[in-house]
């Protein structure tokens, strides 16, 4: 099985009307065409930055729905979460709108430890209609746990978010989870440290509003340019990634919806515990020039 994850993912953000009172498909699907058209390989319906776990059923299947209907030519991702009934009929959904993988997020129950979740992957791995990609944020699973799942028939790719990058060197070393796509599940701030290990795959949200430049990222990244991915880092990537992520990441969703509005698109605003932006993190976020230096010579 292999499901085409390399280059860039797109977690796309949910849009909504009157506020963030309905979902939104006809601006959703919009979003997805802009970020297909921006040349974008892999976009993911209903990750974090789609405020999944706080969308109710009906929503997800509209943002499914929505980002299908984009026509999309590459592979498409359907974000699952909640308990695993919920995420195998939420799969066949997908299956048959056209998705490629499931993106399964990480349980939220607090009791379990990395048997639990091995159980939990392995016994939806067998009943779901599509592969999974595992989204894995905390270091519950052992390096073995870890091997295990990585060379499961059923797992096509695994997005590594966990905090401990020298666990992850050690598996591809090793040549652990070779049918499966390791992905920087911690975006292009932290793009550089991972391909230093050799991972140049990477999930964005900037994505959403600039794709050009996440895949001047990549390139950069790909063909070994590291100074201008530094130097987007610094001018672009660095001040926006600060800012989604201060207060516990209150800002994730707002700042990429600011964003987006200043491309000419509207998706709405965000529902809590997510953040609007105040008015001085709108001005932090205003003074980041729209078309830097390193921009306009890595994105030509």
């Amino acid at each position: 099985m292999r499901i085409e994850l390399d280059g860039v993912t797109a977690v796309l953000v949910t849009g909504y009307r009157d506020g963030t009172t309905q979902v939104n498909q006809d601006a959703v699907s919009a979003l997805a065409a802009h970020v297909s058209n921006g040349g974008v390989p892999v976009l993911t319906a209903l990750g974090n930055t789609a405020e999944v776990h706080q969308l109710q059923g009906p929503e997800r299947s509209a943002v499914l729905q929505a980002v299908a209907s984009a026509g999309h030519s590459g592979t498409l991702l359907a974000g699952v979460a909640g308990p695993m009934a919920g995420m195998l009929e939420e799969i066949e959904l997908a299956h048959a709108l056209g998705y490629h993988a499931a993106m399964v997020h990480e349980p939220a129950d607090p009791f379990g430890d990395g048997t639990g979740l091995v159980r939990f992957y392995t016994e939806l791995a067998h009943m779901s209609a599509l592969p999974l990609v595992l989204y894995l944020r905390t270091t519950r699973l052992s390096v073995a746990q870890l091997r295990d799942l990585a060379d499961h028939q059923r797992v096509a790719g695994i997005k590594y978010a966990r905090p401990d990058l020298h666990t992850l060197g050690s598996l591809l070393r090793e040549g652990s989870g070779s049918r499966c796509t390791w992905i920087n599940g911690l975006a292009e701030w932290n793009s550089p440290a991972f391909a230093a290990i050799g991972v140049t795959s990477f999930t964005s949200g900037i994505a959403n509003a600039r794709p050009e430049i996440a895949m001047a990222v990549h390139r950069g990244l790909s063909t070994g340019d590291l100074t201008a991915v530094h130097r987007l880092i610094e001018e672009y990537v660095g001040p926006v990634e600060a800012l989604r992520a201060e207060g516990s990441g209150r800002y994730n969703v707002s700042v990429i919806k600011a964003l987006l509005r200043w491309e000419g698109l509207e998706l709405g605003g965000v529902r809590a515990p997510h953040c609007e932006l105040d008015e001085a993190a709108l001005a932090r976020l205003a003074t980041v020039s729209a078309h830097p230096s390193a921009i306009a010579s890595a994105t030509t």
